[in-house]
């Protein structure tokens, strides 16, 4: 096993990820060296992932399980408890663990519709926006400046195309998944639903911005 690893230390979601993948690797007996025999990651970056000093990217801590998985020759690990926890420890790591999970059945204007966005962004791991950009099949239907500003909160997407878009670079890809999402744009879009809008702003400058997703 090497010599004794430092002690993890920093934000608490992050220490527990450092702890977790210690754990594993205790439990299975493997070396750094060994593992990354098992995975195409070096053994520096295995050791990196759970040292603490900063949350590894999730595909990284998933080579690590896979690796103390593969040398310990037992069943899979919890694939859903380490994203659970790699998430917090992300979400930490960038401040935004106060924001909900999104309910796409909640939106009711284009300022519910811009932090569901944002948020849904965030609980996707916020991943780097060229990721996002593949993931929606190109930069023709989401450019990154474009897509940027969404996240940022400062725009929205222009059409329901564009919307989709941004739902498949956030792992929303299915139609079935995309589809109480599909509703929100269209209830928002609606005569109706804009002039609920027009309704519960009270200023033109207000409502101005909310269509724009400015807030």
């Amino acid at each position: 096993m090497g010599r004794p690893e430092k002690p993890v230390d920093g934000p608490y979601f992050r220490q527990q990820l450092a702890l977790y993948l210690r754990g594993l690797r205790t439990a299975a007996g493997p070396t750094y060296e060994q593992m990354a025999t098992y995975v195409k990651v070096s053994p520096a970056t295995l050791k990196r992932a759970a040292s603490g000093k900063s949350v590894p990217t999730l595909a990284v801590a998933m080579a690590f399980c896979f690796a103390c998985m593969v040398h310990r020759r037992s069943g899979p690990f919890d694939v859903g408890d380490l994203q659970d926890l790699w998430l917090r420890a992300r979400m930490e790591e960038r401040g935004t663990l106060r924001l909900r999970k999104p309910k796409p059945e909640y939106i009711a204007d284009t300022a519910d519709l811009s932090q569901a966005l944002r948020a849904l962004y965030e609980y996707a791991g916020a991943p780097p926006l060229r990721t996002v950009q593949e993931n929606a099949d190109g930069a023709e239907h989401l450019p990154l400046t474009t897509l940027s500003r969404i996240i940022g909160r400062e725009t929205l997407p222009v059409d329901l195309a564009q919307f989709k878009a941004f739902l498949r670079g956030c792992g929303v890809s299915s139609d079935e998944m995309q589809e109480g999402w599909v509703k929100a744009w269209r209830k928002i879009h609606t005569p109706i639903g804009l002039a609920e809008m027009t309704i519960r702003y009270r200023s033109r400058g207000e409502l101005n911005r909310a269509q724009s997703g400015v807030f």
